[in-house]
């Protein structure tokens, strides 16, 4: 009786391996590798995730609490006042401040006549205030170049008033008549 279902069983083993079904065979080997995956491969990969997230949910908790230490550190109102302060010159440097002004002119091809500047105390007696004229004469958009770069170079420079003239329509140059404010801060007495 063994020999008989041993005989019949190897019988359709060589029937089946003689007409093999892909399609049922290649949907065995998906399940297979489905079942595999889901099985072996994919927690691992969502561990590493997860480690990954809460590392990242940590560095930014940190980067957080290192950006608000850094807005609490404290700066002494006389430290911010020296440091605003800073940015408006001195007596000192005010003439070179006002050759600058007169370089940046030359250098865009203008022409400077003459200028006059004068000075007014201010009322906190902590800033003196220059009002410089300085009248130019050169293209009009050397004069744009140059209002741009003094604008650049000297932002707590204000721009008061600007005035054109053209002697005729024909003519290429326009004569400009600028006048800037200066703030300066004294020197402490």
């Amino acid at each position: 009786m063994a020999d008989r279902f041993l005989t019949i069983f190897l019988a359709r083993l060589r029937f089946a391996a003689a007409n093999l079904q892909v399609v049922p065979l290649l949907a065995f080997l998906f399940v297979v590798v489905a079942a595999f995956v889901q099985f072996f491969l994919l927690p691992g990969r969502e561990a590493a995730i997860e480690e990954s997230e809460r590392r990242l949910a940590s560095l930014e908790r940190s980067a957080r609490r290192a950006a608000i230490e850094r807005q609490s550190e404290r700066v002494s109102p006389e430290e911010t006042r020296q440091r605003l302060l800073g940015r408006f010159p001195s007596e000192e440097q005010l003439n070179a401040e006002l050759g600058r002004l007169l370089e940046m002119a030359a250098s865009e091809g203008l022409q400077v006549s003459s200028g006059d500047y004068r000075m007014t105390p201010g009322k906190d007696g902590m800033f003196d205030r220059y009002v410089l004229n300085i009248p130019l004469k050169g293209n009009y958009q050397k004069i744009r170049t140059y209002l741009k770069a003094v604008r650049l170079e000297f932002p707590e420079m204000a721009i008061d008033d600007i005035s054109l003239r053209r002697e005729n329509i024909g003519s290429g140059d326009v004569e400009a008549q600028l006048r800037f404010i200066l703030f300066g801060r004294r020197q402490a007495s």
